[in-house]
């Protein structure tokens, strides 16, 4: 037996690390519904499925000893190609940008360029309650005031553009808009919001983490061709989010932040040098298992993925409308569902589908939680399994009351640890 520098022996660490691999639960992928990395798997409709993504694993790891500085040349072509073919899907003519670690700092590198650009240390960011935790977390770090916009009473997942004009205040820098919003899959009304930055000469940003890489997909191949407008064909819309690791079907961390034209980005630089990321050292691995996603996918894969996503999503909305007490909470336009009840705490529930081996996110919005999923192809198969173990866990769930409604949020495990 092997034994490393430390005194640890080979045998040993093989089984430490088959544990630990074990309480990860990879080899329970098929029952994740809410996942991040390479979700491929071949299928009757996604037949290439496993060779893409054993291919965009296989360029992480040649890249994965790599950083952007001495040895990023290679990477620095992938992620150039990435961004241009993307940005121009995303109706930019000449788009820059980068690869980012997720939605997190691309959110903010995205307000570090509005700061920038608006010549204050200090401001004000405007958004709707509904966005990600990202937005008040990075006003928080860079000295700027969250103004959250709660929604209107007709629904949660709605944005009512005057509220938003309404919070301007004349220190605000940016407005930030939301396609593919974290728990309801819905797009807020960005045309009107783009309108309204560029009558007010603010920045806007629209955070497409989730619907990034699948909304272009759905309009373009017609499944939903009523999808309204978001990206940068509204001449408001400054820079866009969307992450590679969740619908560009790419290994973690990889996210892109897309702006509409070279000096954008060479305001972001200025702020963050000299790529205008957060990170100084970015390992290449990613941004080639990214780049090979987007290689070998393109239009045609990108959009067999988005209709695999969707016939999934659909088919659970289905199965959940004929399980009394239960809805999809309405406005998705991504392969997102919130699953919730009116008159039921579904707290039981959530704990009973934990416990058959589901992995899903929880929502304690509306209170006290709801089952969030976002199929994905790795999930081929599996919904109908899911539907079963549902119904049978919503016999657990009790009639909702008062002290329900208004339980503690921590109660429940957002992203389901």
């Amino acid at each position: 037996m092997t034994r490393f520098p430390s005194g640890v022996g080979s045998d040993d660490w093989h089984r430490e690390l088959d544990r630990l691999e074990l309480v990860s639960r990879f080899h329970e992928t098929a029952r994740n519904l809410f996942d991040e990395g390479p979700h491929l798997v071949s299928t009757p409709d996604l037949p290439w499925g496993d060779a893409v993504r054993e291919a965009s694993v296989e360029a992480y790891r040649r890249f994965v000893h790599g950083e952007t500085w001495i040895t990023g040349g290679g990477a620095r072509e992938m992620e150039a190609e990435i961004v241009r073919w993307m940005g121009r899907l995303l109706g930019a003519e000449e788009p820059a940008g980068f690869v980012t670690s997720g939605g997190s700092e691309s959110n903010m590198c995205a307000i570090l360029t509005a700061r920038q650009l608006s010549g204050r240390r200090t401001g004000s960011v405007v958004y709707p309650d509904n966005g990600h935790y990202s937005l008040p977390k990075l006003c928080a770090m860079f000295g700027l005031d969250p103004v959250p916009v709660p929604a209107p009473a007709e629904g949660l997942h709605l944005v009512d553009p005057a509220a938003i004009e309404a919070a301007i205040r004349p220190d605000t820098i940016a407005i930030i808009a939301t396609a593919g919003t974290w728990a309801y899959g819905s797009i807020d009304p960005i045309e009107a919001m783009s309108e309204i930055a560029l009558r007010r000469g603010l920045y806007l940003h629209v955070d497409g983490a989730f619907g990034g890489y699948i909304l272009p997909f759905l309009e373009r191949s017609g499944y939903d061709p009523g999808i309204p407008p978001w990206d940068f064909r509204l001449p408001g819309v400054c820079s866009i989010s969307a992450d590679l690791h969740k619908n560009g079907m790419a290994p973690p961390p990889a996210g892109t932040l897309f702006f509409r034209d070279a000096s954008l980005l060479a305001a972001a630089k200025e702020i963050c040098p000299p790529n205008g990321t957060m990170s100084g050292t970015r390992g290449t691995g990613p941004i080639a298992g990214a780049w090979t996603m987007v290689k070998l996918l393109g239009e045609p894969g990108y959009t067999a993925v988005s209709l695999a996503s969707m016939a999934m999503r659909d088919e659970l909305a289905e199965g959940v409308a004929k399980i009394d007490g239960l809805r999809v909470h309405p406005g998705s336009r991504i392969n997102m569902s919130l699953i919730h009840s009116d008159t039921l705490d579904l707290r039981p529930a959530a704990d009973e589908l934990r416990a058959r081996g589901w992995m899903f996110a929880a929502r304690v919005v509306p209170a006290p939680v709801g089952i969030v999923v976002v199929p994905m192809p790795h999930n081929h198969g599996q919904i109908p399994h899911f539907l079963d173990d549902l119904r049978d866990a919503v016999r657990l769930a009790v009639p909702l009351t008062g002290d329900a409604a208004e339980a503690e949020r921590e109660s429940v495990s957002s992203y389901g640890f």
